[in-house]
């Protein structure tokens, strides 16, 4: 009898637990149908140059990232871009597509994704097709909704006229930093002096190691990389340059960031000159990194996605 007791608590026991899981899983899995519903609802706005609809799912002080154009913050300057981009684009067809929902703790949540939009501008007639990957920072409202507090959008490949996605500011906000120095965590600070160091010295294969190995990069006009057999070698042929060639100057640094238990979601910048005998540059971007708390409590690169301004 003492035995068939035991059975029936363990039984119990692991019927509770079971119950557990099935409950986190049912809620990963409504917070992702309500996360693609809202991206549903982005995408069918933009298609209909529905602006209010729209905006109505961004924060207030919203960071914005797009390929060539520099970084918004506040919901008038998205408001200015997006206007002029709905105005310039004509979209014949947009979807959209969820590939993974990371939830980041407190009310923070990430989507990962890739689009496809076939497009016109108004001048002409020729539709031209945009291939990219995306990802939103939604934050759970108070009432349970949704809205946008960060985003970056970059594109797959190259562009022919990257002018045509940028749009003229006057704003305080347009590549205003909002931490000092001083001000960062010591750690962030020293990863990204680590990756000028790496940068400069040519070193991609010490760079590589930033990344988990199951870690993904999203360069500049460039597909998804997914694990170090891919990154590594990207990361290699990316940083060897010809002996004549210099960086004048080279700066990463973190522009805002959000600490969580397991993670951390950082917004970087950087800065670049360079020059060779020849020929002379200035490059500057942004990037959204998801970096992943380890066992020895060091980070690791789950998601870095890198655009360029023009």
């Amino acid at each position: 009898m003492r035995y068939l007791k035991f059975i029936i608590l363990v039984t119990l026991s692991l019927i509770g637990v079971d119950n557990l899981f099935a409950q986190v899983d049912k809620k990963a899995d409504d917070l992702k149908q309500r996360i693609q519903k809202s991206s549903a609802i982005l995408t069918i706005a933009e298609k209909n140059d529905d602006i209010k609809t729209f905006l109505a799912l961004y924060e207030e002080n919203a960071i914005s990232m797009h390929d060539y154009q520099p970084m918004l913050r506040g919901i008038n300057d998205i408001e200015t871009y997006y206007k002029e981009i709905f105005r310039r684009q004509i979209i014949k067809a947009f979807q959209r597509k969820t590939e993974e929902v990371i939830n980041l703790g407190k009310t923070t949540i990430v989507e990962i994704g890739t689009f496809k939009k076939e497009c016109s501008v108004q001048e002409a007639d020729s539709i031209f097709v945009l291939n990219g990957k995306y990802c939103c920072v939604w934050n759970i409202q108070a009432d349970g909704s949704l809205k946008i507090k960060g985003e970056i959008f970059g594109f797959f490949h190259e562009i022919k006229k990257p002018e045509n996605f940028v749009v003229s500011l006057q704003s305080h906000f347009v590549e205003s930093d909002i931490h000092k120095e001083s001000e960062i965590p010591i750690e962030l600070r020293a990863y990204n002096a680590l990756m000028e160091k790496y940068v400069k010295n040519g070193e991609g294969a010490l760079r590589s190691q930033f990344f988990s190995n199951d870690g993904r990069f999203m360069p500049f006009s460039h597909p998804t990389l997914t694990g170090m057999d891919e990154l590594k070698p990207y990361l290699i042929a990316y940083d060897t340059r010809g002996v004549d060639f210099k960086f004048d100057f080279l700066s990463v640094y973190t522009y805002d960031y959000e600490y969580f238990d397991e993670y951390v979601l950082e917004y970087p910048k950087f800065k670049v000159k360079w020059s060779t005998p020849s020929a002379s540059g200035v490059a500057e971007g942004k990037n959204i990194r998801i970096w992943k708390r380890q066992r020895d409590k060091s980070l690791k690169l789950y998601l870095e996605i890198s655009t360029h301004n023009l």
